[in-house]
Order: C-alpha cells, then structure tokens, then sequence
C-alpha cells in the first residue's frame, strides 16, 4: 500500500505512475461531499464519483487494473479537503500487496 499525497485544498488534479499505468484523478467538492473522476492512461474511467471512507474509488474488478485507490479516514468520517494530510489520506494498493 502506497499513500498519494493530497493537498489540503477544495480542488485538485493530480497524475501518477502505479502499477505499470498513469493514472489522473480530479477530486473536487459537490455541496458537502467529494466527488472524483479517474483516467488510467488517458482513457476515462469513472466521472463523479462520489468519494466514500474506507472503501476502493473505482468499484469494479475490470475497471482496476492492477490495482485501486481509497480514502482512509478516521471514524469512518467522509473524506473532505480539509482534512487531507491529516486525518484522511489517499493510497494505492496494487496486486501484490
């Protein structure tokens, strides 16, 4: 497992290279939640997702690839910007882990 690390503001986009792919993630506030939209390779995977503690970002097994994405939190809180750094962080977990 891999953390990805998120700056503490309302609207990013970031680009990395995990397991032999490159993924871009855009997360960005809706009203009170975050939402995410995810490309591996360029290719548009996921637009809007809403983003939930604890649980893989990109919900299906042939969408994946080599491996997903999650936002872990404490208390099973939803994932806000605020807190990226702190007490809700990004990670990649591959095949192998």
């Amino acid at each position: 497992m891999q953390e990805i690390p998120l700056n503490a503001v309302p609207n990013q986009r970031l680009r990395v290279s995990l397991g032999g792919d490159e993924w871009e993630l855009t997360i960005k506030v809706a009203r009170t939640t975050m939402c995410c939209d995810i490309k591996r390779n360029d290719v548009v995977l996921l637009q809007g997702i809403r983003v939930i503690p604890n649980q893989p970002l990109i919900p299906y097994r042939y969408l994946s690839g080599n491996g997903n994405f999650a936002f872990i939190t404490e208390n099973d809180e939803y994932p806000w910007w605020a807190q990226f750094g702190q007490s809700h962080s990004l990670v990649w977990w591959g095949d192998d882990d």
